[in-house]
């Protein structure tokens, strides 16, 4: 029963994704799901990826495309900060993958090679402060506020 609510509630992360972002945004989301599922196909772990889409909402709602990159930055914290039990490196895996997929669609979307390297290092600047707090942290159930806070910081290194 887990298993099918697992893959019902990804299901409807991944259509919701897809018609506020576009293919794109919905890959990002593939790739949180997946590092959320190596711990086990449990619905509760995809809570921590789902509030991502309101950044997606915004970006819909505004126009501004910028607003993407808090989107993307959620859930490469969400997925790097908050694992499953015993596979923090593997979640640190799945949170760069997502970064470095991020990275690879604003290439294709042919963003300049300046964009690119603030884009980078805020990126890079995010997961290491989200792996730090998850370290902080004694349990998964006190890092929900994680990705909040690096798809904050995402924004703000943005405004820089």
């Amino acid at each position: 029963m887990r298993t099918a609510a697992f893959i019902v509630v990804e299901l409807a992360f991944l259509a919701v994704a897809h018609v506020l972002g576009g293919p794109a945004w919905t890959v990002l989301g593939a790739i949180a799901c997946v590092g959320q599922a190596v711990g086990g196909l449990r619905p509760a772990a995809l809570a921590t990826v789902a509030p991502a889409l309101l950044w997606a909402v915004a970006a819909k709602a505004t126009g501004n495309r910028e607003l993407y990159f808090p989107f993307a930055m959620h859930l490469a914290a969400a997925t790097a900060a908050v694992p499953p039990a015993g596979r923090p490196l593997t979640s640190l895996a799945a949170g760069a993958a997502i970064g470095v997929a991020f990275l690879a669609i604003r290439w294709l979307q042919d963003a300049t090679p300046r964009v690119l390297a603030v884009e980078t290092a805020a990126a890079m600047v995010v997961l290491v402060a989200a792996v730090a707090a998850r370290n902080q942290c004694a349990d998964a159930a006190s890092r929900w506020w994680i990705p909040a806070a690096a798809a904050l910081l995402a924004l703000a290194c943005l405004a820089l």
